[in-house]
């Protein structure tokens, strides 16, 4: 017999997190949190993605990616 296990879901919204954060005394590093989150939901996409086949072509990234730099998107 299969025993699932599920991680507890919390779902919280960016302003809750700063404000807990800030409550907290490290608001400083909300944005680098919320950064990180992001990332992490966008690697698991891209993983689910690719467990089903669903790949885009390596030269249509590196296109992409060039454009993004053209149009200076990645300016911080």
């Amino acid at each position: 017999m299969a025993t699932m296990t599920a991680e507890p879901q919390i779902v919280a919204n960016d302003v809750e997190i700063k404000q807990a954060m800030s409550v907290l005394k490290i608001g400083n590093w909300a944005d680098e949190l919320l950064d990180e989150i992001e990332l992490r939901k966008q690697l698991k996409i891209s993983l689910e993605q690719a467990d089903r086949g669903e790949l885009i072509p390596a030269s249509e990234v590196k296109k992409e990616i060039e454009e993004l730099f053209a149009n200076g998107h990645f300016d911080r």
